[in-house]
């Protein structure tokens, strides 16, 4: 007969365990960061190496060339909006001079209106420049130093992606070690934790690749220059749930403002993200990715502010899915059950057959 605990020993456990999870997190990042996108990267790149050493490949050929395949491929994705950009680049002369009319412009209106003299109008800029670079200097050491730690990370990630994929079955094999008498159980989480990561990765670059030619096809409609740079950002901001397409909008209506001559251009590609934003929330991205990471919107966006909080822009974009992988290991272990439920998105509970069994004897 199973022994239940008091309540008040269930929250205080659970309480201090969250706090304990916080406190890893925060003061762990520097190496759960990095090992979080490897082991992500290592779980959408296995089906590719197993498949390679089915024709042959040794593993660790098959492991190599899989990275390989992957790096080759952002590589070049990265050219092509790196010359996109050079190209956006040289037109900055241009958008000086659009943004000296537009500050003229504005001086004048204030002047006319608020009856503030231009001298006036100088001194509040001077003022509140002053104020931006001594506030900026104070972060100027922790931007270097968040892009020291960028590039480490970068040139460590491949590593750790090798070595976890090259180690996989060892890892299985000490989680049986350690936790014996419930090797079934553990199968059955691992083999769900990695499906579902792997099709929700998929089904996020199938979001981002659709997401893409929306906006490709949209801004070429209204008649934007730079139209591949726009839409290609746009698209990949879309990795941030809710907010990162809004993001992603913004370069694209700024420079509309500023080389076009009409109000219309600006107006049509807010139309053009606004639309693709609404097909995105409501048809491409349930459809495509479905139920594979099914959590609901509140405890998302809950992930969301915590994951940018705690890690920045990296937290905004891992949290949600390691989330939805939380949920998962919930889903799979019958005292868990209802935090899973807390988790999800549909409303009715699946109580477990263990508990119905139990309570029926």
């Amino acid at each position: 007969m199973k022994k239940d605990f008091p309540i008040w020993l269930k929250g205080t456990i659970i309480l201090f365990g969250t706090i304990l999870l916080f406190i890893i997190l925060s003061y762990g990042k520097f190496i759960l960061m990095p090992l979080a996108f490897a082991a992500l990267i290592a779980m959408l790149l296995d089906p590719i190496s197993s498949w390679l050493q089915r024709y042959k490949f040794n593993r660790i050929l098959a492991i190599l060339t899989s990275i390989i395949l992957i790096a080759v491929i952002l590589g070049g994705i990265m050219s092509l909006l790196s010359i996109q950009f050079i190209q956006f680049a040289d037109r900055l002369p241009e958008a000086n001079a659009k943004i000296q009319t537009m500050s003229s412009d504005l001086i004048q209106f204030f002047e006319s209106t608020f009856n503030l003299s231009p001298d006036r109008q100088v001194q509040f800029l001077e003022r509140g420049l002053e104020t931006a670079i001594n506030k900026s200097g104070e972060y100027v050491s922790t931007v270097l130093g968040a892009t020291t730690s960028v590039f480490t990370t970068l040139g460590l990630l491949p590593f750790f992606v090798f070595f976890m994929m090259y180690y996989k079955k060892m890892y299985r094999t000490f989680l049986h070690t350690a936790v014996d008498g419930r090797n079934e159980a553990i199968d059955s989480v691992i083999d769900s934790v990695q499906t579902v990561t792997q099709k929700y990765i998929v089904g996020m670059m199938t979001v981002i690749t659709i997401l893409g030619v929306l906006n490709a096809i949209g801004l070429w409609i209204v008649g934007i220059d730079h139209v591949l740079f726009f839409a290609a950002f746009a698209a990949i901001l879309a990795v941030i749930p809710y907010i990162g397409i809004i993001l992603g909008s913004l370069p694209a209506i700024i420079f509309a403002l500023l080389f076009t001559d009409s109000l219309l251009n600006p107006i049509g590609v807010v139309v053009v993200f606004a639309i693709v934003q609404f097909l995105e929330g409501n048809f491409i991205t349930p459809n495509v990715i479905g139920s594979q990471v099914s959590i609901n919107p509140f405890m998302a966006l809950v992930a969301l502010v915590i994951g940018g909080q705690m890690w920045g822009i990296s937290g905004m974009i891992l949290f949600v899915p390691l989330l939805g992988i939380l949920k998962c290991v919930f889903d799979q272990v019958d005292g868990l059950k209802p935090y899973g439920y807390l988790l999800g998105n549909r409303t009715e509970y699946q109580v477990a057959e263990s508990t119905a069994k139990s309570e029926g004897d």
